[in-house]
Parts: C-alpha cells; sequence; structure tokens
C-alpha cells in the first residue's frame, strides 16, 4: 500500500511560517538533492493555500505527477490538479491503494491536522532549520488526538539543518 509521507520545513521551535507568513528564514543546503528526494513520490496534495503559493512558484504542476488540491472555498482548480471538497478519507483511502508510488503532502498546517485527525499519513518528514521564530504559523494547528510518531531515520546538513523522519502512530503501543 502507498504511503503518505507529510513533508515540512520547520523552525527549531516548530513554526512553518513567520508571522507575516514569510519564508526568507528557510536556508537550503546546497547538498539537498531535491530532485533525488522527490522520486519517491508519483502524487501531490496540496492545501488552498500552498496550492496558490505552488501555482505562483511553478506556474502549474510538475509533469507526471498526480496533484490534488483540498478546499472547501475553491470552485474549481487549475489544469492538472483535481479539486477535492468532500469524502476527503474515503478518496485517500482509495487513492492509496493504488499502484504507484508513495504521496506527498505538502499542505500547510490545517491540511495535515485534518489528515492526522483522519488517520491518513504514515509518515512525517521534517526539516528543522537552525533558527527560533518565537511566533508564527505552527507545523500542525489544532488535532482531535495526540498522535505518536516513532524515529526513522535522520540526516544532518552542513547548514545545521536537520531532516527527521517520523512513522506515524495514532496508538501509543
Amino acid at each position: 500500500m502507498r504511503k503518505i509521507v507529510a513533508g515540512f520545513a520547520a523552525s527549531v521551535d516548530g513554526y512553518i511560517e513567520g508571522l507575516k507568513g514569510e519564508y526568507d528564514w528557510i536556508i537550503i543546503d546546497e547538498k539537498i538533492d531535491f530532485a533525488e528526494e522527490l522520486k519517491r513520490f508519483d502524487t501531490f496534495l496540496f492545501g488552498r493555500r500552498s496550492y496558490e503559493a505552488a501555482l505562483k512558484m511553478y506556474g502549474g504542476p510538475q509533469e507526471g505527477i498526480t496533484n490534488y488540491v483540498f478546499s472547501t472555498t475553491l470552485q474549481e482548480a487549475e489544469k492538472g490538479f483535481v479539486l477535492v471538497r468532500d469524502d476527503v478519507k474515503a478518496k485517500m483511502e482509495s487513492l492509496k491503494e493504488r499502484e504507484g508510488k508513495d504521496i506527498a503532502l505538502f499542505g500547510g498546517a490545517n491540511l495535515l491536522a485534518s489528515f492526522l485527525d483522519l488517520r491518513l499519513v504514515d509518515e512525517i518528514a521534517i526539516s528543522f532549520i537552525p533558527v527560533l521564530l518565537g511566533a508564527g504559523k505552527p507545523m500542525v494547528d489544532v488535532l482531535k488526538q495526540k498522535v505518536w510518531l516513532s524515529f526513522l531515520n535522520s540526516k544532518r546538513y552542513g547548514n545545521g539543518t536537520l531532516r527527521v523522519n517520523y512513522a506515524v502512530n495514532y496508538d501509543p503501543t
């Protein structure tokens, strides 16, 4: 079965955006091979704001990737994106059962919380950037339940970024 993997860059104190929505504190180490890391995935999941940011950054979907955007406010999505407005759990469970590579969740704090509450996320990959913001948008919005994580692996980069991968466990046992 395919896995849904949530990937985030976060400050050491757990924020994914600064107070004004800024990302200028995310310093990318040149040794991170994003192309290699993305080979694991053939499907991307976006919340509305992440979708809008991706459109500005890339102009459209990446070739060879199936893209879903989750929103209750959008009426339609750009060509190359599938808009999901309801039945999220059933649609994602069906998607996970299909043949293919793993699925990357790039949404924001709200989408991550929703997917965790629906018990859909299998793994979380966090790149901790060596900065303390003190305030901003937390990595995950309000959860209905605790979510336990089990360490899988980590990698340290020369600029001090620490990437940590965790398996998601919905029960502490």
